[in-house]
Formats: C-alpha cells, structure tokens, sequence
C-alpha cells in the first residue's frame, strides 16, 4: 500500500529539537511541579505524546484523553506495556522522519474516543498533527530527552506555526510494507 507523507529535513529538524511550549525538567516533575503547570494552563484536556511522557503522566494520576505511543524509547523498546492502562482506539502507520498525511484525521478520530495510538514507526514528529488536529485549549505533552516534558497548550497561533511546518516539508509517497513494526 503507497502511504502519501511528508518527510523532515535536516534543517526542519533542527528547528524542530527546540521546544516550543513550557518545558518542565524531571527534578521539576519530582517536586510536582507538572500538575501545578497543568492546573496555572487550565489543562482540562491533556493529550501526550511518547511512551515515556505518557506513563510518567499516569504514573501521576494524569490520565490523558489520548496517548500516542510507539512502544519504544530512545530507538529502544520500551519495558512499560500501557496497553495495560489504556485501551488502544487506532493503530496507525507513520515511519520515522516523517508525517503521514492521514495522521490528522486519524488523531481527531481517535481524540473523540479516548485512549491509546499505537504507531507503528515512530510517533516523534505526530506533535504537529495533534496540534492540527486537536480543539484549542487542549495541552499536548511531549518528552524533551534527558531533560524533562515540554507542555504545550493548542491555540491559534500554535495551528498556524504547525500548518506552516507541515507545508515546509517534501511530499513523498511511501510503500508501507518498508515501515518497521
């Protein structure tokens, strides 16, 4: 099957390993320091992004509405099987360094059901189309490597940089049988 997606430069790239919203170091989050940046955001709707953001949210109580998860950490597999804790509403395909142009959708699908998205590939880049995706005001949390989680509350202005990022990006078109599992 052709998946049609859009790839990530080495310059998109760069730009993109910045945080863009509220970065909140692990020392931070020990000292509950991420439920107090949830509730100063007014964080009625919490999505994560990333296996390990993910179970440091539940870990803590925090429940995200949708999760979007690859089963792996840091090109690795990740030990924490979350399936245990959330049902999974999709599985979707999007291989590494790049968008598949169906992600949107797929997340706002799965955002009205609740639970976990299983990537099979990689779920970094998915940040974009969840801010795409979702309504304004949801916050999306990611993991920022060795540093802590970046929180990041939807609005108009995050749309629109999201948008401007998506349509920077080449347009391929994938065989979907090459994406690893």
């Amino acid at each position: 099957m052709k998946l049609k997606a859009f790839k990530l430069d080495e310059e998109l790239r760069r730009d993109l390993s910045r945080p863009w919203g509220l970065v909140i170091t692990n020392d931070e989050i020990k000292a509950g320091r991420l439920e107090e940046a949830l509730k100063n955001m007014m964080a009625d709707t919490i999505v994560t992004v990333g296996d390990v953001t993910t179970h440091t949210f539940l870990e803590r109580g925090l429940v995200p509405r949708l999760a979007i998860v690859d089963m792996k950490t840091l090109r690795g597999a990740y030990q924490v099987d979350l399936r245990k804790h959330m049902k999974v509403v999709s599985e979707v395909v999007n291989p590494p360094g790049h968008i598949v142009s169906t992600t949107v959708d797929e997340i706002s699908k799965a955002f009205e059901k609740g639970g976990l998205v299983v990537v099979r590939g990689e779920e970094d880049l998915l940040v974009i189309p969840s801010i795409l995706a979702l309504p304004e005001g949801t916050v999306i949390a990611y993991g920022q490597p060795g540093i802590g989680v970046v929180l990041i509350k939807v609005d108009k202005d995050k749309k629109g940089k999201a948008k401007e990022l998506l349509t920077s990006m080449k347009e391929v078109e994938l065989n979907d049988v090459t994406i690893p599992s």
